[in-house]
This record gives structure tokens, sequence and C-alpha cells, in this order.
């Protein structure tokens, strides 16, 4: 769950309504979970996953990979999203064919350096998830006999709770039943007349008339700044289009401090900052300091003022130095903060960010299913390959 800190902040108006949309609707989208488990268990046992994927095929498993799978699993998980030769070369070399799972992913079925990529882990057992047509990675799939889960109707940075991330996620030890429990009460939750993606998606709107186009993202988690790829991209490619929009610069704090703070507090004064974090960590450290240390001069005090001070403290009290200085300079920002990092909350805050990019859309009044600029440099792309050979 999120508790908001609007710090203020409050829309004038109230006028963006989406889930009346016909073509919005995520509670309609329900993975094929018996296919999706009998596949995954003849797969149970590798050593590696191998993700094969571009964008929104890929960010929200990284999110959860690198937010929690990677502390709970033994699995290794490598995420090709290159054809970079050099990376691949590496990821051949440390997975042996035997003991490795590819899973392949797109939505369409024609992205043409997945498709190379395929073809370049000839040999290694796949698993194909695209959309149930006619492409090329489908006929791949018949014709090399690679198991194959179907892709939802649903925009590849909106499918995070799908086949798509789910399939690897239970393959890493995920409880995915969790994931989807916390998805669909976001979606529940933040579908209601009055919530709080739809007030940010306004107040967002609002602002930008007085000329600020960009948001400042900190996240003081290292769990949670895995998402970073992902609110990238829902935000860049569901909102700015047709010359609208704003664009949002994400970092990991408290390291964005030392070196986005200036430009936050020093720059061009249109950054809006939305201050993330997490109500409770996992583990928790304390600092010790030796008595013989204790009255080493720091700042206006001594090194012994930190002893005993637990690091969940310690991470409160940097992000609260910025967000108030932030106040102070008459900055407009506002606090999120999640309950924990757990599957549940893994799900409920994917809900969330898919659908207060789409109240973003609406509010500035862009389509928040299409991405109409993004074909023209794939159509050179791939022309450059056909006239390789020539």
């Amino acid at each position: 769950m999120i508790k908001f800190d609007f710090n203020g902040l409050e829309p004038k108006s109230d006028e963006v309504e989406v889930f009346n949309d016909a073509d919005f609707d995520f509670t309609k989208i329900q993975p094929d979970m018996d296919r999706m488990l009998e596949v995954a268990g003849k797969h149970g046992d590798v050593k590696n996953l191998i993700i094969l994927a571009r964008g929104g095929s890929v960010s929200t498993f990284r999110a959860f990979w690198h937010g929690y799978g990677k502390y709970i699993s033994d699995k290794k998980v490598y995420f090709v999203d290159t054809v970079d030769p050099d990376y691949i070369f590496y990821v051949k070399d440390k997975c042996k064919p035997q003991d490795s799972l590819v899973i392949s992913i797109s939505k369409s079925g024609t992205t043409v350096d997945v498709i190379e990529n395929v073809l370049n882990f000839d040999g290694f057992t796949q698993v194909i998830i695209t959309t149930d047509s006619d492409n090329p990675l489908n006929a791949i799939a018949k014709e090399k006999g690679y198991d194959t889960l179907s892709h939802q109707e649903v925009g590849g940075r909106f499918s995070g709770l799908t086949e798509v991330s789910l399939f690897p996620s239970v393959l890493c030890g995920l409880d995915i039943s969790e994931i989807r429990k916390g998805g669909a009460q976001g979606y529940v939750d933040f579908a209601k007349d009055t919530n709080d993606a739809k007030n940010l998606a306004l107040i967002i709107r609002e602002l930008s008339e007085k000329k600020y186009d960009q948001i400042f993202w900190p996240i003081y988690s290292r769990k949670l700044v895995a998402f970073s790829g992902l609110i990238a991209q829902l935000i860049n490619e569901t909102v700015a289009k047709e010359g609208k929009g704003i664009s949002t610069v994400i970092a990991e704090g408290p390291e964005s401090q030392h070196f986005l703070n200036q430009r936050f507090f020093g720059g061009p004064k249109n950054m809006i900052g939305i201050f993330t974090t997490v109500a409770g960590f996992d583990e928790e450290e304390t600092v010790a300091v030796p008595e013989n240390l204790k009255s080493v001069k720091l700042r206006d005090g001594n090194v012994g003022n930190l002893d005993g001070m637990k690091l969940s403290d310690s991470m409160r009290f940097e992000l609260q130095g910025t967000y108030e200085e932030a106040k102070n300079s008459k900055i407009p920002s506002l606090k999120m903060e999640i309950d924990k990092v757990d599957e549940f909350n893994l799900g409920y805050f994917t809900a969330y960010l898919h659908v207060f990019a789409i109240y973003l859309a609406r509010a500035f009044e862009v389509n928040p299913f299409d991405q109409p600029e993004v074909e023209g440099s794939k159509k050179i792309s791939f022309e450059a390959r056909k006239n390789y050979k020539k």
C-alpha cells in the first residue's frame, strides 16, 4: 500500500476520467495461470534464466528481480536487452545450455534485435512469449519446438502483471499469487472517483502550466529504485507526445543528493519533486562508534553523535534533509511511502504506476496507449540490415 504526503498541493479540478474508456480495463487481463505453471514445472531446476526482451517486456520483471527476487532466489538472472556482442559472449560463456533457460519476449513477434538474440542462443532451451498470431517469433518457436506462452493483448509497458513478468518470477520462487493480489487491489484503489494517482496527475498537469516540465524522482530504497526503468518508460512513452507531456529524472537516494541536488535547487525552477521511500526495511544495521573515536570532530558535532544510529533512521534523515529543503525553497514536492517491498506491494506499486501514467496522459489530453514516434528509427535500422550484404 502507498501513503501520500501532498505537502499542501492539491488539484484545482477533477476533470480526468479514464476507467470509462473502452480500451482500458486491466481487470479483464487475466494470465493463463495453468499454462504458465505447466511450462514452469518443466524448467524449475535450471540455474540460470536468460531474458531476451526490450522495453516494457523486461522492465517490470527487472524491477521484481532486483527489488526482491535476487534477495530470496538461488538462481542467476541475465537480462539480454541488447545486441552488444561483448555482453552476449559474456552471458553465453557464463551459462551452460543444460543449466539455463532462455525466455524470449516480444508482443509483436517482430522485434528485430530480439529475433537476433533468439538466433544467437540457438542450442539453449527457450520459452517464447508472444501474441497468438502468425509472426516470425511464433514461426521460429514452431520450427524449433520451443514452448510458447501467450502475450496478453496489452501494450508491453502495461504488461507487468501478465505472463511477461509472472513466468520468470515464478521460476525464481516469487509468490505470483500475491503479486497478482496486490495488482488487483491497486487497480481497484486507483479506479475510485477520487484517488491519489488521479490527484497527482492533475497536480502535475496544472503545475506544467506554470512551466514545471520535469519530475525529479529520488527513490530512497535500493529495492524500490529497481522500478526506475519502468517509471521512466511509462511516463515518457505514455505521456510525451504531440509536443506535450513531461519528462522525469529518476535516481537512487541518498546518492542522488551528490549529483542532482545542485540541479534541483540551483538550476532552472522547472522541476517537481516526488520523494519515494519505504515505511519499513526488512533488515536493520546499527552504527557502533568505538570510544576512542567518539570525540572526533564532525561538522558542528562529533562522530560520537552517530553511536547507536539505526541505518533505517539514517536513510530517513537523508530524505528529510532534501525534502525539507525543497519546502524551504518553495519547490513543489510531495512524498510517497510504500509499506514494504514484498510480493503484494510489488504488484500494488506496479498497478499504481500503470494507472498514474494513464491518468497523466489523459490530463495532458494524449492517447496513453500508442507510441507513434518510436517506429521511424526501427524502419531505418531494419533497412540497414536488409542492405547489409549489398
